[in-house]
C-alpha cells in the first residue's frame, strides 16, 4: 500500500515512477527491446559490456544515484551494467504472433529479433513485389533501401548527440558488438 501511495503522490507531481518502484534489490526483470546495451556506466556513450535481446532476465541492483533513469543490473552471463529505464519491465514481453492459419501462436523472443522479419524493413518479396509495380512503389522501395544503408552508418555517439538535441534517450542499439562504441566522424 505504501509503494502505490508513493506512486500516485510520485505521479502527481510528474515524476515517473519507474520499475524500481516493483523490484528490490535482487529481483529479476525483463528486456523489452531488441540489442538493449548493458553499458559500463550510466552514460550513452560508455563502453558496451552485453547486448540483450527481448524476454531475457537480468538481476536488478538499484538506480544510478546520479540519473535515475538508468539502472544498475547484472545480465545473464554474471557481467554488471546499466541500462535505460524503459527496457526493463517486471513482466517478460508478450510474443503472439497471428499465423496464416488464424491461429495465434506464442514464439520465442530471442529467436524472433534474430529473424529477418524483426530486422529488415522490407522482405525479398515485398522489395520484388514494389520493383515491379513501378512508380511510385519502386520509389518507395529505393528510399527504404536507402534509409536502410544510412541506418548501418549511424554510430552511437551520432545518435546520443541526436537524442539529446531532440530530448530523447538512445537505449538501444544498431547491432550487437561489445567493447568500446564507435566515435562521431567529422
Amino acid at each position: 500500500m505504501r509503494r502505490w501511495t508513493w506512486s500516485v503522490v510520485l505521479l502527481a507531481l510528474g515524476l515517473p515512477a519507474t520499475a524500481a518502484w516493483a523490484v528490490k534489490k535482487d529481483e529479476k526483470l525483463y528486456v523489452k527491446a531488441r540489442n538493449t546495451r548493458v553499458l559500463k556506466s550510466a552514460v550513452p556513450t560508455s563502453d558496451v559490456v552485453a547486448v540483450l535481446q527481448p524476454g531475457q532476465q537480468v538481476t536488478w541492483k538499484g538506480a544510478d544515484p546520479k540519473n535515475a533513469q538508468w539502472h544498475q543490473v547484472t545480465e545473464p552471463g554474471g557481467k554488471a551494467g546499466f541500462v535505460f529505464q524503459t527496457n526493463l519491465s517486471t513482466k517478460p514481453p508478450d510474443m503472439e504472433l497471428v499465423s496464416k492459419d488464424g491461429k495465434t501462436r506464442t514464439i520465442d523472443p530471442a529467436a524472433f529479433v534474430s529473424s529477418g522479419a524483426a530486422v529488415k524493413a522490407l522482405s525479398p518479396g515485398a522489395e520484388k513485389y514494389g520493383k515491379e509495380k513501378g512508380g511510385g512503389y519502386a520509389d518507395a522501395v529505393a528510399q527504404i533501401k536507402k534509409l536502410e544503408g544510412l541506418a548501418l552508418k549511424v554510430t552511437p555517439v551520432e545518435i546520443d548527440a541526436h537524442a539529446k538535441q531532440a530530448g530523447l534517450f538512445p537505449v538501444v542499439a544498431p547491432d550487437t558488438k561489445l567493447g568500446p562504441q564507435k566515435k562521431a566522424v567529422k
